[in-house]
């Protein structure tokens, strides 16, 4: 039993993936530069997404701690719905040979976080959700 000093730091509970239905790409820049680079999505969740590249070609030069400018377009709800948005590269790694860049959305304007939300609750109603412990 902890006495009233002790301060009691609980895990986060592991992140709800959502795996999109058909292939989305994003378009990801590092803020403030020209070049885009297209990316598909591996996953989502409500804080985030994880990109992936397979081109070794047209690696983005994405380090962590980059901040990125991101665009996609969605039409699961039968129609075409532009998010645009502003993350931050919190993980890199290497899988099957391709990149991955975690990414977390720090910013969006508040008609693309309903936008974004309804898309994560949209996925939360018609797809299985993978929850992966990524401590």
């Amino acid at each position: 039993m902890a006495d009233k000093d002790t301060i009691i730091i609980e895990k986060n509970p592991p992140a709800t993936r959502f795996t999109p239905p058909q292939e989305l790409k994003v378009s990801a820049k590092t803020l403030g530069t020209k070049l885009v680079y297209d990316l598909p999505v591996a996953n989502l969740s409500r804080s985030g997404m994880l990109l992936q590249c397979a081109n070794a070609r047209q690696t983005p030069p994405f380090i962590e701690n980059t901040l990125l400018e991101i665009e996609f377009t969605t039409t699961l709800r039968g129609q075409p719905r532009r998010i645009a948005c502003f993350g931050k590269v919190v993980r890199k790694f290497s899988e099957n040979q391709n990149l991955h860049y975690g990414v977390r959305v720090i910013h969006s304007d508040e008609n693309d976080q309903v936008e974004w939300m309804s898309l994560i609750t949209t996925f939360e109603k018609a797809i299985p959700a993978k929850v992966l412990d990524l401590d």
